[in-house]
Formats: structure tokens, C-alpha cells, sequence
């Protein structure tokens, strides 16, 4: 992949991923290259709302977007939802909690 397509792009030609969320263009490069293989959000009400009811659902595409525009670069994965600690070299605190977004495959855009 020579470069990441934007949202717009990417919900064109596949349709829109089950979950889209915002993320550094440091840590979607390091995902999409397979140095990182997990993705951290932290477990507090907002998240608890939006993700609890996932976590027990078989694995499932989320779109990682580096910014907030729907022509901001964006890499699709299929993950698997859990619960617990993270890594700190990929972005962690230690000692918190989190949800983790497993990534299982990140999804290759061809053009």
C-alpha cells in the first residue's frame, strides 16, 4: 500500500466499517506496518456505553481514522473486543484498564 486512503474513499468502494474512531497517524501507521497489534481506549462511561455491548460479539471491522474529517486517512481491521491491561510500548498506562481492540487483520485498500 503506497498510500492510506481517506474515509471517504475507503466507504466508497467497500461500505462503512461496523465502528470508525479517531487515532494518531503515529499509532495507524504503526498498526498498518504490524508493529503495533492492539488498540487502546480507556474504560470510562462514554466508552462503557459505546462498547460494552460489543465485547462479546465475534470479531468485527473498525475503521481507524487519523483525524476527524471524512477525508482524513483511514485503515480498516477486523478486531476482537476484551478487557484489561495494555502494553505501555504501544501506548498504554500501567496499571489502568482498558478495552482492547484486538487487531486480527488490517484490511489492504487496492486500488
Amino acid at each position: 500500500m503506497n498510500r492510506i486512503p481517506s474515509q471517504a474513499e475507503w466507504v466508497q468502494k467497500y461500505g462503512k466499517p461496523s465502528l470508525i474512531l479517531p487515532i494518531t497517524g503515529y499509532w495507524q501507521k504503526k498498526i498498518l506496518l504490524g508493529e503495533k497489534r492492539e488498540e487502546y481506549r480507556t474504560d470510562n462511561p462514554y466508552y462503557q456505553r459505546m462498547l460494552e455491548k460489543r465485547r462479546d460479539f465475534p470479531p468485527f471491522t473498525v475503521g481507524f481514522r487519523a483525524g476527524y474529517s471524512l477525508e482524513s486517512p483511514m485503515i480498516v481491521c477486523l478486531c476482537r473486543l476484551k478487557k484489561g491491561e495494555g502494553f505501555e510500548e504501544w501506548g498504554a498506562e500501567k496499571g489502568k484498564r482498558y478495552y482492547i481492540f484486538d487487531i486480527l487483520k488490517v484490511y489492504d485498500f487496492e486500488e
